[in-house]
């Protein structure tokens, strides 16, 4: 490897703990030149500064990441500003949006990204740019703050080709990382429509690892491979895109004079920390950040309008049709929940609803109830937005009390709804609108002999009742 520089690892991580320094020496005793770390939030600036102090080529960026702005204030970039006041500080960034994750909200997303745009601005420093599925907005910004002393880098580039141009146009470099090395990788087109000397090459450390090492923990010394496929695209020798990637690293984030000062005084053997560790330990290709919307045991209560769609026996009825039906009788109930994983929800409920109808009709001296106990499966498609969109399905077990008779009935229900959640300082506060269907399906008659049994047993045909159930609920997941 020749001269190589990784502008973006993520070596702060904690996938590091056990062998950073082994990882870091890995890195420079293969040829590597410097690693640029970018920062994504407070908690990990001072680790940061000091891996930048202890390695002469390491350095850094500072910045808030858009997964860690839901909550971020104008302190937060009071802070970021604080901290790039620092000798090994390079860069404003990792900073952008993403609305792949709905981690925070887009407008604030949008306000800090544009907040830390004008800090770069303001201390004269390239920004290092995160964007996911946000190309409109993200250009939108760039258009409207660009005032000709902004510069920076779009890393992970993966967007079209008119994002590109509208990118380069925008005094913007673009990075690639392990990506453009998968088999299925469709970013050829786009490798080779950028300038050689706006091309520069990252790891983004521990993700995105490359082939031939994909499964395993990334680390900086695994851009190589990044370099080859950008050398194999662009049909040139490995030792001409390592000169051209670096070239443009050190002119973008100003390195040629840092990396001979620090070198000089610091020089490059560093004390040994831990022992190495097992390189062959696999890794998922992406680690999903934290949910901040998790939830775990939940209690919910609900409120509800039931439409009972009733069979009637051939006692039950009075003239010749063989159901009825009644409307909007309030049904109050609860609910208990546990997320088994992010996307599937266990729920077991359980509702009342009284019918006084009949009575008004003459057809009994008594109400009408209705008790349902289920429990269900709920399949969300987008767990974590705020929004989130599901489907449910599961078994009831329902005990009516129709006409004086009580009827114990096994059945299935099936919805669908959406829920909006909010987390706050004592858990998540999730409310919740669906409608589902509980279907009667064997019965298990005490009471009153029925002389017409046929619509007893299973399935669609022999289903003798059902309620349609528009449903509000609000569930409430403590923090534990």
């Amino acid at each position: 490897m020749i001269g190589l520089i990784d502008t973006h690892a993520h070596i702060d991580g904690d996938s590091f703990d056990e062998d950073r320094h082994h990882m870091i020496q890995r890195a420079f005793d293969n040829g590597l030149e410097a690693i640029i770390i970018p920062a994504i939030e407070s908690k990990n600036y001072d680790k940061i500064i000091h891996l930048c102090d202890n390695y002469p080529q390491i350095y850094c960026g500072m910045g808030i990441h858009p997964h860690n702005v839901a909550n971020a204030t104008d302190l937060d970039i009071e802070l970021v500003k604080q901290y790039a006041d620092h000798k090994k500080v390079i860069a404003i960034g990792e900073i952008g949006l993403d609305y792949y994750y709905d981690f925070a909200p887009k407008e604030i997303q949008k306000d800090m990204f544009r907040k830390q745009l004008i800090l770069a601005k303001q201390l004269n420093l390239p920004v290092i740019i995160h964007n996911r599925e946000s190309d409109k907005d993200l250009i939108s910004i760039l258009k409207e703050e660009q005032d000709g002393t902004l510069n920076g880098v779009l890393h992970c580039f993966s967007s079209d080709l008119d994002t590109l141009y509208q990118a380069l146009d925008l005094n913007m470099h673009i990075s690639f990382t392990g990506n453009i090395t998968y088999k299925k990788s469709t970013l050829s087109d786009i490798v080779k429509a950028v300038p050689l000397d706006r091309i520069m090459v990252e790891t983004d450390s521990p993700f995105m690892t490359p082939v031939p090492h994909r499964g395993k923990r990334n680390e900086p010394s695994f851009v190589k491979y990044i370099a080859e496929k950008i050398a194999e695209i662009h049909d040139l020798q490995f030792e001409q895109v390592c000169t051209m990637t670096s070239n443009t690293a050190k002119k973008l984030f100003r390195l040629s004079m840092l990396i001979v000062l620090f070198s000089a005084i610091t020089g490059f053997s560093q004390s040994i920390y831990a022992q190495i560790s097992d390189d062959s330990t696999e890794y998922e290709e992406e680690i999903i950040p934290q949910n901040p919307y998790s939830r775990t045991f939940g209690i919910g209560i609900f409120v509800a309008t039931n439409t009972a769609i009733e069979q009637l026996t051939f006692e039950q009825r009075t003239n010749s049709r063989s159901t009825r039906s009644y409307d909007g009788n309030a049904a109050l109930g609860f609910s208990l929940g546990y997320t088994i994983i992010d996307p599937i929800m266990i729920e077991a409920g359980y509702l009342y609803t009284r019918n006084n109808k009949p009575i008004e009709l003459g057809y009994s001296t008594l109400p009408n109830t209705y008790e349902i106990f289920n429990i269900s499966m709920r399949a969300i498609a987008n767990p974590r937005s705020k929004v989130a969109f599901f489907a449910i399905g599961g078994l009831s077990y329902i005990s009516n009390t129709i006409l004086g008779e009580i009827r114990n009935v096994i059945g299935f229900n099936a919805g669908a709804g959406f829920m909006v959640q909010i987390p706050t300082d004592y858990g998540i506060f999730v409310p919740t609108a669906e409608w589902r269907l509980d279907f009667e399906g064997k019965e298990f008659r005490t009471g009153k002999e029925d002389i017409d049994r046929k619509f007893k047993g299973w399935g669609p045909v022999t289903i003798n009742s059902f309620y349609s159930l528009p449903k509000l609920t609000i569930f409430w997941y403590p923090k534990f």
